[in-house]
């Protein structure tokens, strides 16, 4: 039986992961009073106590050390020679008795049922909000206990394994998971995660809310996107009247961006026989979008053609830009090129966005025809306004244009940019 070790012994088998640490400047929490507090899932001045028991009996020693990312020294605590026989003893004893030791010295290796049997229904219902959490969040964020239920960092955060989460999810009652839920999706507001946010509104059915941020948030949203937020959109099938288009534009580009194409494809259906002109316009965008990706070019295109036969100014610009997308695709370069550069002189002043993808497109385009110093100017115009992370498709791009004009050095300079090599730029 689990209680046959004491929590004495408990800290003894905690102690001993960390003996290999004793000489180090940098010590982790967990070997402190609040660290073992935490890991055991005990409070701090039980901890306290039963620490000074084992000083006493010679089997602990205290230390002040730095605790890593630390600012000052802590008091910590590691096995004398005394106590590490005695952590000797406590594991024959345990295996001997066929006792998992694993959950008794930290939470994150506890068996979901065993845990679950040994909580009160305070403890369950505070375990149970931790759990409907999918990153570290504040321990503040939930009510406190006399014992340190949950694993904490010295940052005050919380995170339990995904398999335990899934586990005492399906123990938990339906009613105080879905509260839980909605605890949480308070807490993301406040901490201006929206994709996290829905996904909490979804799952404490709060429809209407999750609504009203996909109409207002869409983009911080899809930033956030994976599948765990994706299949909480997908799961809200009908959309009140009033949210139904930007719901469903959101739900489909989102399943773009995860390569759901299947749902993406039945969104956009959806939209497309909507009674509203601009729903069905994006709804034929998006579906253009995603038979581009797959190859499926003359489709893609008569579907962005039938967007733009519906006639609306909405969206006309990256709609044209679409267009050319795939003309550039289907090896129509002259006339994608029409399109882009009417575009460019149009959209000055429009979104920087869309005039980076413009000329970035043009530079492609100029690319596949040889004009090797069309393609510098429009790529060099678009690398200065990207706001993209991995510039390696601008590098290549220029190192193959400078080619085009026979400038090696240059070429050499950007390809090693798009390529460079292992380490390079590390102190």
């Amino acid at each position: 039986m689990p209680s046959a070790i004491t929590v004495g012994e408990r800290i003894i088998l905690h102690l001993v992961q960390y003996q290999k640490l004793i000489d180090n400047y940098d010590v982790p929490i967990d070997i402190s009073q609040d660290g073992i507090a935490a890991s055991l899932r005990i409070s701090r001045a039980h901890a306290a106590i039963e620490l000074k028991k084992l000083r006493s009996s010679g089997e602990v020693v205290e230390k002040l050390a730095h605790i890593k990312r630390g600012k000052t020294k802590r008091k910590v605590y590691f096995l004398s020679p005394t106590g590490e026989q005695k952590a000797v003893r406590i594991k024959q004893y345990a295996s001997n008795e066929g006792i998992d030791i694993g959950p008794l010295i930290d939470i994150r290796r506890c068996k979901a049922q065993d845990l679950w049997q040994t909580l009160g229904d305070d403890s369950k219902r505070i375990l149970t909000g931790a759990c409907v959490f999918r990153k570290p969040f504040r321990r503040a964020a939930l009510p406190t206990t006399t014992t340190s239920l949950l694993p904490v960092d010295r940052f005050g955060m919380v995170d339990i394994p995904v398999e335990l989460r899934r586990s005492i999810l399906k123990l938990a009652p339906s009613t105080d998971v879905k509260e839980c839920h909605s605890l949480a999706a308070d807490y993301w507001l406040k901490e201006n995660d929206y994709g996290e946010r829905l996904y909490h509104l979804v799952h404490a059915i709060r429809i209407k809310e999750a609504e009203m941020l996909i109409a207002t948030q869409e983009t911080s949203v899809l930033a956030s996107m994976d599948q765990g937020l994706l299949e909480a959109l997908l799961s809200i099938r009908s959309p009140s009247e009033h949210y139904r288009g930007k719901v469903r534009r959101a739900q489909a580009e989102a399943c773009l961006l995860m390569g759901d194409l299947d749902n993406c494809f039945r969104v956009c259906s959806e939209m497309e026989s909507s009674t509203d002109a601009s729903e069905r316009m994006i709804g034929l965008m998006i579906r253009g979008r995603g038979l581009r990706k797959i190859d499926q070019l003359k489709e893609s295109l008569d579907s962005l053609l039938k967007a733009k036969a519906i006639g609306l100014k909405l969206d006309s610009a990256t709609l044209e830009c679409e267009i050319a997308h795939t003309l550039m695709m289907m090896g129509l370069n002259d006339e994608s090129i029409s399109v882009l550069e009417k575009l460019a002189k149009q959209e000055r002043s429009s979104d920087p966005e869309l005039i980076e993808r413009i000329y970035y497109l043009l530079g492609r385009n100029y690319l596949l025809v040889k004009n090797g110093n069309e393609a510098l100017h429009y790529l060099s115009k678009s690398l200065a306004i990207t706001k993209e992370k991995d510039r390696k498709p601008w590098y290549q791009g220029m190192a193959e244009a400078y080619g085009l004009i026979g400038n090696p050095e240059k070429l050499r300079e950007y390809d090693m940019k798009a390529n460079p090599p292992k380490g390079w730029g590390v102190a």
